[in-house]
């Protein structure tokens, strides 16, 4: 049957039952999803004011603002000033192997009459363990996380001796080195107080001084036997 066959009653009826589907259509494909994101739009706007209203503004600082703001400056100026010795006293350190340095503690020896029977690197054992923090990377494709290990120097704490807190793999390390000294208490005054005289820094880290077997000639002072350790 075509569509001219049919009454014009019927026709209208056809008419209408498409344009009653096509509608339905349009609100299935159209209306539908774009109803969907308005409600969510509008539950995101009720947990924000909900949020709002239950936020806590911060309270006021109970001091001025100009009075912090001067206590901050006067740390930044702490800070320069240790900055600025840090920097003096590492351009007073000389380089790691400097035989230069080793030649100007012989010539001191020499001119304060101190004979040199051992001149050594100290082999300080090293206490000092590379502090290793580990960070766990978790990926979600890898049941097991990675770890990251970064090695530090170690900064030693204060009840250990300066030795040990120059060893290798410490914040402080510094070439030691091991000295045998023979002469008068005289002379290793002037020796350790002549090392302060050097163009570079040589610290007296530890002392031992023991009299010497031989007693002295009439009229001579007393022989020592002292080990000094030094930190270069």
């Amino acid at each position: 049957m075509t569509l001219s066959k049919l009454k014009q009653t019927e026709q209208i009826l056809l008419a209408t039952v498409i344009v009653v589907l096509i509608l339905g259509a349009y609100s299935l494909l159209r209306f539908i999803p774009e109803n969907k994101t308005i409600v969510t739009l509008q539950k995101q706007a009720e947990r924000t004011a909900i949020k709002l209203q239950t936020a806590r503004i911060p309270d006021e600082p109970e001091q001025d603002v100009e009075e912090l703001l001067h206590q901050l400056d006067e740390q930044e100026q702490v800070l320069a000033l240790i900055n600025t010795m840090a920097d003096n006293t590492t351009q007073r350190l000389a380089p790691f192997g400097s035989q230069q340095l080793m030649v100007r503690i012989s010539e001191l020896a020499r001119t304060t009459r101190m004979r040199i029977r051992s001149n050594e690197a100290y082999q300080a054992i090293n206490r000092a363990r590379a502090t290793k923090f580990k960070s766990s990377l978790k990926s979600k494709s890898r049941p097991k996380a990675r770890v990251v290990t970064t090695e530090v120097d170690a900064i030693l704490p204060e009840n250990y001796n300066w030795i040990d807190r120059m060893s290798a793999k410490t914040m402080f390390h510094r070439p030691i080195q091991r000295l045998v000294l023979e002469g008068d208490y005289q002379s290793l005054r002037a020796f350790i107080h002549g090392l302060e005289g050097l163009e570079w820094q040589v610290t007296v880290v530890q002392l031992n001084i023991e009299l010497m077997p031989a007693a002295p000639m009439r009229g001579y002072a007393q022989l020592l036997r002292s080990e000094l350790v030094l930190a270069l």
